[in-house]
């Protein structure tokens, strides 16, 4: 069974590792892709700044959700 996540809109992936090559992802506009990942860092800093402590759990949340904004189409 595969998983339907792991494909691109043409249904590239990687045979071994399932990953789809980044030559084979649609390009985005940058200006687009940066201002989508400045926003989830804003928003963030926002929700974290009232806090005296933050969770490790969250703050990895927070990248992984940065990386994914970076690296998707």
């Amino acid at each position: 069974m595969t998983d339907s996540s792991l494909h691109t809109d043409d249904g590239n992936t990687n045979s071994t590792t399932g990953a789809v090559a980044l030559e084979d992802r649609p390009q985005r506009d940058p200006d687009a892709v940066i201002a989508s990942a400045l926003a989830m860092v804003d928003e963030a800093l926002g929700r974290m700044l009232q806090r005296e402590l933050v969770s490790s759990n969250e703050v990895t949340d927070v990248l992984l959700d940065l990386r994914g904004v970076l690296v998707a189409n």
